[in-house]
């Protein structure tokens, strides 16, 4: 049973993560406009930070579809999401009209439902650190 948990988690954030930076991908311009309108990341080189947050993601996905990695998968997929939701609500709470830079529908939610969202799959990597920890 526990495997077959594993396994929907690790599918669950493989197509989140999958997604996530087809989309960034596929639009690049518009995710490095969007990145360049974030007052959180004014200090940072967005032509260097853009890659690595769309290298990151697929990173996740690799490492989480082999058993080998998987953990270290779960690790830093728990990571990611517990930083983003962390910055997505900084900019809900104290900063107005910022544009998502996720990309597809991920983009187009209300920043409390994304919000909420991301702890979900925060969630969802935090249990699979766990149930990986136990085999």
């Amino acid at each position: 049973m526990k495997k077959h948990i594993i396994t929907v988690i690790v599918i669950l954030i493989s197509m989140l993560f999958t997604y996530a930076a087809i989309f960034k991908g596929m639009d690049y311009s518009l995710f490095l406009a969007d990145m360049s309108k974030s007052p959180l990341l004014v200090k940072y080189d967005k032509n260097l930070l853009a890659p690595g947050v769309i290298g990151t993601e697929l990173l996740i996905v690799i490492l989480l579809n082999f058993s080998a990695t998987r953990k270290l998968g779960f690790f830093l997929s728990f990571f990611v999401m517990a930083i983003f939701s962390l910055y997505l609500s900084t900019l809900y709470f104290f900063f107005t009209n910022i544009p998502c830079s996720c990309g597809g529908i991920l983009g187009k939610m209300p920043y409390p439902v994304h919000i909420v969202f991301n702890i979900c799959f925060t969630v969802l990597s935090g249990t699979g650190v766990l149930l990986s920890n136990k085999s």
